[in-house]
């Protein structure tokens, strides 16, 4: 993007629908560019290469209801939250009412992030009641991402952290069965090397789906699809708990 080779850039998307992905998350935020001119441009290159589904992940408005425009079918707006309390809410929640779009809201509030499954629901239950109510948003369009921490970079208030989002994850699929879930798997390997990543990465998506997970943010090209593991990089020992 930074060379501005939008043929190039718009080959990886074609690449990660080739692998399995089934809808496109596009995020061009760089604080030395112009991200509506570039995401304007990608975009008008990128939808004559593929068909599947796109996710528009910016912070900026302006960008998402550009890129809402080029949307093709039914789109989704990665994220809201309520970090500054309802500020995100009345800015982007019009726009996925204007396009038809669904929301991705993540477990922030003004107080913090959900590290604890029970915070995570708590955040949940309170975004799911504003959007719903006061926004009008219907639940199958609400895709709660339950937050995902790096579970080996030694901090110690991530510790435990990613059973702490598969159970999460679990008690808001029980709580909002029609809404949908997402997280961004790769974040719990952060700080590890390569082939620890693609192994952890594996099994914690892995246990995510059995937990519930309706969609993955990940790199289908790099994904090493957990029965592919051999036995001797996985052993059941080292993921117990």
């Amino acid at each position: 993007i930074v060379a501005e080779q939008w043929e190039d850039a718009s080959e990886i998307a074609r690449a990660q629908v080739k692998r399995g992905a089934q809808i496109l998350d596009l995020c061009l935020a760089n604080p030395d560019r112009d991200e509506l001119d570039d995401m304007r441009r990608f975009l008008e290159v990128v939808i004559k290469k593929t068909r599947a589904p796109l996710m528009i992940d910016s912070t900026d408005d302006k960008v998402i209801a550009m890129a809402l425009t080029y949307s093709q079918g039914k789109a989704i707006i990665n994220s809201i939250n309520l970090e500054d309390g309802e500020e995100r809410f009345q800015a982007v929640v019009p726009l996925a009412r204007r396009f038809g779009a669904a929301l991705v809201v993540g477990c922030i509030d003004e107080v913090s992030m959900g590290v604890p499954r029970a915070r995570k629901l708590e955040i949940a239950a309170r975004s799911y009641q504003l959007l719903t109510e006061k926004y009008g948003i219907k639940a199958e369009d609400i895709y709660f991402d339950p937050l995902v921490f790096p579970c080996a970079d030694g901090d110690k208030q991530y510790v435990g952290s990613a059973v702490e989002t598969i159970e999460g994850l679990r008690l808001i699929k029980q709580k909002f069965p029609q809404c949908k879930t997402v997280l961004g798997i790769s974040n719990v390997s952060f700080g590890l090397p390569a082939a620890g990543r693609e192994v952890l990465n594996s099994v914690f998506l892995y246990h995510c789906v059995h937990a519930g997970l309706d969609l993955a943010l990940v790199n289908s090209e790099k994904l090493e699809r957990y029965p592919h593991i051999p036995v001797t990089r996985l052993d059941a020992k080292d993921f117990a708990g």
